[in-house]
């Protein structure tokens, strides 16, 4: 099996999650979930981020078992990264508490990466950092909503537009329905596609809450069913642990469906946990990923 080489760029954050039946305090952020993931499939992860003084040490012991942050992470002078999420049903409010500085150019100096999930969280990647990610790596895979968030004088979260020359060079494209709609400003799933194509990525996962993701090549559609879950914990860093879950499974293998459906497992089992204890073990990913594969329809 092919050893892969994986960067994670975004910040990791401390997320205070509440819900009607939940007050949790938990390690969070794309480094967290897609890097832990990625390493549970095989992946050797490194990741470009930054942490403040406040960090707790236990965090760091933890991570730095499975992951390898590249310096320099730690700021002297701004604080962690944090979120305030409120769950409710199926939605969420997201709340910035404080954020950390901008992710350096500098801290990406390998160029050997297979893939790299561009994944910031609070506008923490510059375009040039953007840059720096896309040449270190042979596949750059997109998660935009870093890009697309803007947050009000109270640190409540709403999606504008971003700069589409960063789409460009994407091999890889990951959004919801709202930040497609960002993007494209369109609601018709083919058009907003079509436009999603034509500025840059080959390939877009399109993840939503009506049973099912859209994986479309430019040439055709795929829609991925979500499997059904009777019991859901919480939901924060989901579509990281899909992209994690995604971009080992797809180094490994090349095949694109079947990385997506690999993906939509990680994430459909993690949802059943809460925090960062939520990721999934390698055996039952692949497991209910052949179930997905099999529900697999071509549009």
């Amino acid at each position: 099996m092919k050893l892969v080489k994986l960067l994670v760029v975004g910040h990791i954050t401390i997320d205070h999650i509440t819900s009607p039946t939940l007050d949790l305090v938990s390690l969070g952020g794309p480094p967290s979930y897609a890097g832990l993931m990625a390493r549970r499939l095989g992946a050797d992860v490194d990741a470009a981020t930054k942490v403040g003084l406040d960090f707790p040490d236990y965090y760091t012991l933890f991570l730095t078992r499975y992951i390898n942050i590249l310096k320099p992470a730690v700021s002297q002078k701004k604080p962690t990264t944090r979120f305030e999420i409120q769950q409710y049903g199926s939605g969420r409010r997201l709340k910035l508490i404080s954020r950390c500085e901008d992710i350096e150019e500098s801290q990406i100096q390998a160029k050997n990466y297979d893939l790299c999930i561009l994944n910031p969280v609070a506008g923490e990647v510059s375009r040039e950092v953007a840059d720096a990610a896309r040449s270190a790596a042979k596949y750059l895979f997109l998660d935009p909503q870093g890009f697309l968030r803007r947050f009000d004088s109270e640190g409540f979260c709403t999606l504008s537009d971003m700069d589409k020359e960063l789409l460009k060079e994407v091999d890889m494209l990951k959004v919801d329905q709202d930040e497609m709609r960002s993007i494209t400003g369109s609601g018709d799933l083919k058009q907003a596609l079509n436009e999603l194509h034509t500025l840059g990525p080959k390939v877009v996962i399109l993840t939503s809450h009506s049973g099912y993701v859209t994986l479309s090549t430019g040439k055709r559609i795929y829609k991925v069913p979500i499997p059904t879950v009777n019991v859901i914990g919480e939901t924060t860093g989901a579509g990281d642990i899909l992209a994690g879950a995604f971009a080992a499974s797809f180094i490994q293998t090349k095949d694109l469906l079947g990385a997506v459906c690999v993906g939509v497992s990680a994430a459909t089992l993690a949802i059943r946990g809460v925090g960062i204890s939520k990721i999934p073990t390698r055996e039952e990913v692949f497991e209910l990923a052949e179930r997905i594969l099999s529900g697999v329809e071509s549009c």
